[in-house]
């Protein structure tokens, strides 16, 4: 079960390894279940780790959350509370969802797709056991995390770009010449080389393929085919 959601997962940049604050959610409404796995969790010093028994008060903060785990126990939770949960989660792309259940209905399956990556375990996993499994997923979630602010940054900067910019960029992205796209905006090659210059002060970029690296990023969220950027 746990193979069907993780070989979902794309191919990710690797951004210097696990830097910065790692944020550990723990939805876990039985006390001494939540107090035991918080006490085995917090053995790092670059990790915040917060508990909740309520699902308003865990999604409320995911909001000022940093790259992390979200980790669910569905005891006592009702399915109403634990899909808003999810669809939360699901705008957090730097969040990594853990669900802790021994029988996962098709709703919860789902909510689950949406809210990728996540994972399950079993509801009586040994606390050591689940600690051993957020470091395999913390390197996932701030891959993500980075990903997308590289791709906020991109977005950024495409913006800036002029309506003619951007259709020169456009046409560039599908592998057109500076001659095809004169031709097809009836004006003259150098007139299209200015503004490819132009695009490309703009946007920070010093070659043709990371001016294109930085469209498919935000096209796409993935990287350019490299024959297109040759």
């Amino acid at each position: 079960m746990v193979a069907l959601f993780l070989t979902q997962l794309p191919q990710l940049r690797h951004h210097g390894g696990m830097t910065g604050t790692q944020t550990i959610l723990l939805m876990i409404a039985n006390s001494a279940r939540r107090a035991q796995c918080f006490a085995v969790l917090t053995d790092r010093p670059q990790r915040i780790v917060r508990g909740f028994a309520r699902v308003d008060d865990a999604i409320e903060a995911l909001d000022g959350s940093d790259a992390g785990c979200l980790i669910i126990d569905r005891t006592d939770i009702d399915d109403d509370a634990l899909q808003n949960l999810l669809r939360a989660v699901a705008d957090h792309p730097a969040m990594v969802t853990m669900l802790l259940t021994d029988a996962l209905s098709t709703a919860d399956a789902l909510g689950l797709v949406r809210a990728a990556p996540s994972d399950i375990l079993p509801r009586a996993v040994d606390c050591r056991d689940l600690a051993a499994r957020v470091e395999q997923l913390m390197p996932i979630a701030i891959d993500r995390g980075a990903r997308f602010r590289d791709s906020a940054l991109a977005e950024h900067a495409l913006a800036r770009l002029s309506p003619r910019e951007q259709m020169v960029l456009n046409a560039l992205a599908i592998g057109q010449t500076s001659k095809d796209i004169a031709r097809q905006l009836g004006v003259s090659p150098r007139t299209i080389e200015v503004h490819r210059a132009s695009i490309m002060r703009r946007t920070g970029t010093e070659t043709l393929a990371g001016l294109l690296q930085l469209f498919f990023l935000v096209k796409y969220g993935a990287q350019p085919d490299r024959s297109l950027a040759a």
